[in-house]
């Protein structure tokens, strides 16, 4: 696969995620992608990841994360490591563009949940605040990447999301997303 192929573009803010290892490459050990992110341009909200670690390394600029409440900049080389069930997010602050390796370890379903809300925005299924329209795609992207929102009650995040996931599931839409925006080579049997 060629780099082109290997890298995904948001629709919106321009940022950019290349898949530089993907985890079907590692047997599912980690997934290593670069992310070029857009002058002022932010991350998620405050979350965490119940399946995996994550290791940032600042590659060009000045990145700033924020690891449990605690804002701090990091500069070209330098790195952070954010463990399971740490709060945490990124933005860039700067006028100037950002480029960082994140690993996760072990590998997950975030490619392929990147992936397909990248398809999403391009498709213009998305809300003003970037948010899927279709509460059930919403639920399936944040389950896929383990993404549990701090600032979102818990029972949406826990009964509700769990049950439209469950719903998205049953009802093939996770197959028809994944078969809409996945490389084949992604695309769960």
């Amino acid at each position: 696969m060629n780099l082109e192929e290997r890298s995904i573009v948001h629709g919106i803010t321009g940022e950019k995620i290349t898949f530089l290892e993907s985890c079907h490459e590692t047997n599912g050990e980690y997934l290593k992608i670069k992310v070029d992110l857009p002058p002022k341009g932010e991350g998620p909200p405050l979350h965490y990841h119940k399946a995996f670690e994550e290791l940032f390394e600042v590659i060009e600029g000045e990145l700033t994360i924020t690891v449990e409440g605690k804002n701090k900049s990091y500069f070209t080389g330098e790195q952070v490591k954010v463990p399971k069930l740490v709060n945490h997010t990124f933005y860039n602050a700067t006028d100037k563009p950002a480029s960082f390796y994140v690993t996760l370890t072990p590998g997950h379903h975030f490619e392929e949940s990147m992936r397909i809300a990248y398809g999403l925005i391009a498709d213009k299924k998305i809300n003003k605040q970037g948010v899927p329209k279709n509460l059930i795609h919403t639920a399936i992207l944040l389950k896929m990447q383990d993404s549990n929102i701090v600032e979102m009650p818990k029972f949406v995040s826990g009964v509700l999301f769990n049950s439209l996931y469950g719903l998205g599931r049953l009802f093939g839409v996770q197959k028809s997303l994944e078969k809409k925006y996945l490389p084949k080579h992604l695309i769960r049997k």
